[in-house]
């Protein structure tokens, strides 16, 4: 179809072409053969206008299909350009499937990777991010502001950053307390600004730091302390059996007095020498015996025990099916036994109409296995939570300071932590487990 109308066309131009020539030659007496090379020349003008045109289009067709990646445009054999626009598609194909494989690559190293990692442009917009962020954070960002949310220096030191530099901050991650190390690098490409931040929890390195000094804390002074109480303590006692019945004194009351010092110094003498005892046990916690352990039946044998013991206050238990555990059994029920003496203190100094102490287990939004003990007392004070996992502190007139120090340390030694709960009423104390 396409030749025949060319012909058609070919046709109807020379009919025309010979009509032009009969009527100039009428009009203008013109001779035939300057008619024919004046409208040679202007079809050969036109011709060559549109074949410069046409040759004119083919590279900016060539290098729109190169820029947009349309591999489909094809040119004759015998065409100049061809080879070199075949060089020139074979580079930018090369060049597209190495940016995708170093694309794909980042993505799988940080698919991968354990370290939080973070890059960001020099607007803080997020542009990629370790998997181990949301990890370690507990929210997946989309730009460096949202750490504000929980700590407005950290996205302060990021976004001022224009230098490598390095710190650390205070993180709080639903219950858990953190310390998180943050280093950021910066880098230029393409007269852009980007940064490289990692992100590193420390704290069980300062944990592992902060109970290794306790221990040598402890070891020092009970190894003084036990030197001097010991034979105080012997000496009171033996004086104490030396005294004759048949001494007497001036005044009888000098003689009392003499009798009550002696028992006083050996009564303080052997009370200090059950806190030494206590007091070492932060320094020679045993490694935990590991055993799987149903932590339902676990709570109800707590809470049998406490409810025989203090028949004025209500225990509940709330535990689901299975709520199996790998645990130290004798550690643990002395961490539980521990924290419910506590909290039946604290709801007899407040004096409760309705006493009240819940063992309850749950999982956290890590997943993990939880022991929460609540009660319904007075709660603990600002002064006393910044303090009360520091050892020999306490707020009790006969406490040593020792138990929920060595509590937390039990747990500490479980992979789990032991941590506080604000609540609107009472005291909660949560035992996570690793």
């Amino acid at each position: 179809m396409n030749s025949q109308f060319k012909v058609l066309m070919a046709a109807c131009s020379l009919v025309g072409m010979g009509m032009l020539l009969q009527l100039a030659i009428v009009t203008f007496g013109l001779s035939a053969t300057t008619i024919v090379i004046t409208f040679s020349a202007i079809l050969l003008a036109v011709w060559l206008h549109h074949i410069f045109r046409k040759e004119k289009r083919v590279p900016m067709e060539l290098f729109r299909a190169l820029a947009n990646g349309d591999h489909t445009l094809g040119l004759p054999s015998n065409h100049p350009l061809r080879q070199d626009f075949r060089s020139a598609q074979a580079q930018m194909q090369a060049a597209q499937l190495a940016a995708e494989q170093q694309v794909q690559f980042i993505d799988a190293v940080f698919s991968h990777m354990d370290l939080a990692m973070l890059i960001c442009n020099d607007h803080g917009r997020i542009i990629e991010q370790s998997a181990a962020v949301t990890k370690l954070l507990g929210l997946k960002i989309k730009h460096i502001d949202a750490l504000a949310s929980n700590n407005p220096q950290i996205s302060d030191f990021i976004n001022k950053t224009l230098k490598n530099s390095r710190q650390t901050f205070s993180w709080q991650n639903n219950e858990l307390h953190d310390t998180l190390y943050i280093q950021v690098s910066t880098l230029w490409i393409q007269t852009k600004l980007y940064k490289v931040i990692t992100l590193q929890s420390i704290k069980e390195e300062l944990n592992a730091k902060e109970q290794h000094a306790y221990k040598q804390l402890t070891k020092v002074l009970t190894h003084e302390v036990a030197n001097s109480i010991t034979p105080l303590s012997s000496m009171a006692q033996t004086c104490i059996a030396l005294l004759p019945d048949s001494l007497s004194f001036d005044e009888e009351e000098d003689k009392q007095d003499l009798h009550l010092a002696l028992s006083t110094l050996a009564s303080r003498s052997a009370h200090l020498s059950e806190f030494i005892q206590e007091f070492r046990k932060l320094s020679s916690l045993p490694a935990p015996q590991l055993t799987t352990v149903d932590l339902g039946e676990l709570l109800k044998n707590i809470k049998q025990l406490f409810c025989m013991q203090h028949t004025g206050v209500t225990f509940m238990t709330e535990v689901p099916d299975n709520a199996r555990c790998v645990l130290d059994i004798n550690q643990i029920e002395q961490v539980l036994i521990n924290l419910c003496k506590n909290a039946v203190e604290a709801l007899d100094i407040c004096d409760q109409n309705n006493p009240m102490i819940t063992l309850k287990i749950i999982k956290n939004d890590r997943n993990k296995l939880c022991v929460d003990i609540i009660d319904n007392g007075p709660g603990i004070t600002e002064q006393a939570q910044a303090m009360m996992f520091v050892p020999f502190y306490t707020t009790k007139q006969q406490g040593s300071g020792i138990g929920l120090s060595l509590s937390r340390q039990i747990m500490l030694q479980h992979g789990g932590e032991l941590v506080y709960l604000q609540k609107p009423q009472g005291a909660c104390f949560r035992c996570i487990f690793g």
